[in-house]
């Protein structure tokens, strides 16, 4: 009989994402930040921004920011551009034991010389979880 109820007890639930309050915070803290990092630069700062992308980004991330990367850099340099980029609200649509999906609402301000753009972005980010850390596998513009 005891291994009937072992077995048969219900198990909790895998979208643990708003129920368990602490990794909630812990991924939208730790995705939030990388935000920022890797989308935020200056003409002197691309190799640090670049250096700091490979530590926090993974799988096809990592391809998707190489490439844009690259532009970004070159247009950095040539215009002195300064980008920006402000998480404004993160909600995580799924949360698991190692993955999680995340709607992020973003303010990006670009600045060449004395022009100055700015404008608004969703995201819809997967993220993945080594060890402690979170990092952002996929992002998609909305």
């Amino acid at each position: 009989m005891t291994v009937w109820f072992t077995v048969a007890r219900p198990r909790g639930p895998e979208n643990v994402a708003l129920v368990d309050l602490a990794a909630t915070n812990a991924v939208t803290d730790q995705v939030g930040r990388t935000l920022r990092t890797v989308f935020s630069y200056d003409p002197g700062q691309m190799d640090r921004t670049s250096v700091a992308a490979q530590d926090v980004l993974t799988g096809a991330a990592i391809e998707q920011y190489n490439t844009e990367f690259q532009q970004a850099r070159k247009e950095a340099t040539e215009k002195k551009q300064v980008l920006t980029t402000a998480v404004r609200s993160i909600g995580v649509v799924d949360l698991r034991a190692d993955s999680a999906r995340l709607l992020v609402f973003v303010d990006r301000q670009l600045v060449k010389g004395d022009q100055h753009e700015s404008g608004a972005a969703q995201l819809l980010v997967s993220a993945v979880k080594a060890g402690d850390v979170w990092k952002i596998s996929d992002i998609k513009f909305l």
